[in-house]
């Protein structure tokens, strides 16, 4: 390339492809795509970073109209774990994955999964689920 040539992008005007389609409102998001029969999943988290469920009542989110299922740990089965291979190491940063057993190590972690047939149910039977 000769001495001189300019080729960074940065500082210049871009063009962008979907910038038309974006300010039209005639893009299309990941949202805008409906499937028959798709189901939504909210996960429902542990709200302390340390301890142990004692209980997990799920009776409410059950009964909601359009729920499909509240997986948790008591009713999806035994969870396969691979084994690391030579040169694995570091892929898998999550040891213990979600539903393994009642102990709660971290803010966050995934003791439940609610699955509806719209996002909204999902969410609010995620909700009614109490954990302590």
């Amino acid at each position: 390339m000769p001495e001189g040539t300019q080729t960074s992008v940065i500082g210049k005007p871009q063009p962008r492809i979907d910038g038309p389609f974006k300010v039209s409102g005639t893009a299309m998001y990941a949202s805008d795509f409906h499937f028959p029969d798709l189901l939504y999943a909210v996960p429902i988290e542990a709200t302390i970073a340390n301890g142990k469920i004692q209980k997990l009542d799920t009776a409410a989110a059950e009964k909601m109209p359009g729920v499909r299922a509240i997986f948790h740990r008591a009713n999806i089965g035994k969870i396969f774990r691979s084994v690391m291979g030579k040169g694995m190491e570091g892929i898998c940063i999550e040891r213990r994955p979600p539903f393994v057993d009642d102990i709660i190590q971290y803010y966050g972690q995934y003791v439940a999964l609610a699955v509806a047939n719209t996002f909204e149910t999902a969410k609010a039977a995620a909700d009614a689920v109490r954990v302590t």
